[in-house]
């Protein structure tokens, strides 16, 4: 992670669930919707 701008504890939650939100939803269109390996985080999604 990088510095934590955030004033709460709650901020900071949300922050990092937001995060693993995103990358378990990539994960899920990657090998579901596109049929590619569940770790092609950084490939385009077009």
């Amino acid at each position: 992670m990088n510095t934590n701008f955030a004033k709460t504890f709650g901020g900071l939650a949300t922050q990092v669930l937001s995060k693993i939100t995103s990358l378990l939803m990539i994960q899920y269109l990657n090998v579901f919707v596109l049929n590619r390996n569940i770790n092609s985080v950084k490939m385009n999604i077009c």
